[in-house]
C-alpha cells in the first residue's frame, strides 16, 4: 500500500482497560488495505492513571486519532481541548480526533453504530414502547441519548449502582429517563419494547448477565452490545424464547466506520469480507450477510 507524496504512514489505536478483546485492529487493518493505504491502527491497555500520559504521548508521534473503550469515555474529557456537539450533549467520547497542530477534538459515534445496528437487524423495532437500558457508563449514555432523539416515549436505566444511574439520568434524561434498581430488572422487562444491554457482564473474563425474560413479549428485541462471545446467554436465552435478536458486532463496525471517516475522511464499509475477518477472530464461522455500508 502506498500513501499519496509527501504522507507519512497514518497511525489510529484504541485505548482501554482491558483491550485484549478488540476487534478494531482488525477491522481498521481491512479498511486501510480497502483503501489502498500504510496504516497502522493498534491496541493499548491504559490504565485510569496512565490516560494523560498515553494522550500527551498520541500527539506527540503524530497519530491522526484514538479510539475510547471501557473505562475512559467519560474520564477522557478533561484532557481534550474541543467536543463536537454530539460528544458534548452525551457527555461521553469514544473517538478522538488529533489535527495536525495537536488540537484533540472529542466526539461519539456510538449512538450512530448502535442505531444504524439497531434498524439493520431488527427493522421495525417497537419504538412506542418503553426501553430498558442496562449499565451507566460511557456507551449507556451514548445509547440512552440516540434513543430519546429517535422519539421514544421512555428510558427505564439500570444499573448496579444506583447513585451512577441517577446522576446519568439527571444530565442526559429531559424527564423521561426513570431510575430502576438492580433488583428489579427482571420485572422491568415486561414493559420494554427493546432491553439493551451496554454492561461487560456476559463479556469474555466477566461475570454472566442475570436477567429473566419470561415477562417480555413477542415483539420485545434483545440488544447486547457484547461482541465476544458473539452470541451471549442473554442473546441465547431471547432466541430460545423467539424473540428478535441484535448483537454487537453491527454497532462495533458502524462506529468504528465513522471513526475512520472523522480521522481521514474516507467512507468505511461493513462488506462480506470484513465479517468473515471479525467471526474469524471470535472464531466464529463465516457467514454471508449482505453488504452493509455506511
Amino acid at each position: 500500500m502506498k500513501n499519496p507524496p509527501g504522507q507519512k504512514k497514518l497511525k489510529a489505536a484504541v485505548i482501554g482497560m482491558p483491550i485484549k478483546q478488540s476487534l478494531s485492529p482488525v477491522m481498521h487493518a481491512h479498511w486501510f488495505e480497502m483503501a489502498g493505504l500504510s496504516g497502522d491502527y493498534s491496541a493499548i491497555e491504559v490504565a485510569p492513571n496512565d490516560l494523560e500520559t498515553q494522550v500527551k504521548a498520541f500527539q506527540k508521534n503524530a497519530f491522526s486519532g484514538f479510539n475510547i473503550t471501557v473505562p475512559h469515555k467519560t474520564e477522557i474529557v478533561p484532557f481534550l481541548d474541543k467536543l463536537a456537539p454530539s460528544a458534548r450533549q452525551i457527555g461521553a467520547v469514544n473517538t478522538v480526533k488529533i489535527s495536525e497542530e495537536g488540537i484533540l477534538t472529542g466526539f461519539n459515534t456510538d449512538g450512530i453504530g448502535f442505531l444504524k445496528n439497531l434498524n439493520e437487524q431488527a427493522s421495525g423495532w417497537p419504538n412506542d414502547k418503553p426501553v430498558l437500558v442496562l449499565g451507566a457508563g460511557g456507551a449507556a449514555r451514548a445509547i440512552a441519548t440516540a434513543l430519546l432523539n429517535t422519539g421514544v416515549p421512555m428510558i427505564m436505566l439500570c444499573n448496579r449502582t444506583r447513585e451512577k444511574t441517577q446522576s446519568l439520568a439527571d444530565d442526559i434524561g429531559r424527564g423521561r429517563i426513570t431510575v430502576v434498581d438492580w433488583d428489579e430488572r427482571n420485572h422491568a422487562v415486561a414493559g420494554a419494547g427493546l432491553v439493551v444491554n451496554t454492561t461487560v457482564l456476559g463479556m469474555v473474563g466477566q461475570k454472566k448477565l442475570s436477567l429473566d425474560l419470561s415477562g417480555a413479549t413477542a415483539d420485545t428485541v434483545i440488544y447486547d452490545i457484547v461482541y465476544k462471545p458473539l452470541n451471549t446467554d442473554l442473546l441465547t436465552a431471547a432466541r430460545n424464547r423467539g424473540l428478535k435478536t441484535v448483537d454487537g458486532l453491527g454497532m462495533l463496525v458502524h462506529q468504528g466506520a465513522a471513526a475512520f471517516k472523522i480521522w481521514f475522511d474516507i467512507d468505511a464499509r461493513y462488506d462480506d469480507a470484513l465479517r468473515s475477518k471479525l467471526l474469524a477472530a471470535l472464531g466464529e464461522k463465516p457467514s454471508v450477510s449482505g453488504e452493509v455500508g455506511l
